[in-house]
C-alpha cells in the first residue's frame, strides 16, 4: 500500500509537492518556502498533481478549501558565525 507520494515539476513557482494518504497532507515546495496544507482529499490532491499547470491548480483547488501553515522558509537557514554556508 502507498502511503505517500512525491512529484518534482517543470514549473517556474513549484518545485515539488508530496501527498500523505494516511493524514491526508499536503506539502508544497517553492524555491523560497514550504507550505503545508492539511485535510487535502486525493482527489484534490490528484487534480493539483496532473493538471497542466500547478500553480493554477494550488490556487484554483487547494488554496480556496484548504487550511496552511508556512513550515521552511530561505531566511531560517541561520548562518554560522563567521561565514556563510
Amino acid at each position: 500500500m502507498v502511503k505517500s507520494v512525491i512529484a518534482q515539476y517543470d514549473s517556474t513557482t513549484i518545485k515539488s509537492a508530496s501527498y500523505n494518504y494516511e493524514h491526508k497532507t499536503m506539502l508544497v515546495q517553492f524555491g523560497h518556502a514550504s507550505y503545508l496544507y492539511r485535510g487535502v482529499t486525493k482527489e484534490d490532491f490528484f487534480a493539483f498533481n496532473n493538471a497542466d499547470s500547478q500553480g493554477r491548480a494550488l490556487n484554483e483547488i487547494i488554496k480556496p478549501k484548504y487550511e496552511f501553515e508556512k513550515i521552511h522558509t530561505t531566511e531560517d537557514i541561520i548562518e554560522p558565525a563567521g561565514g556563510k554556508l
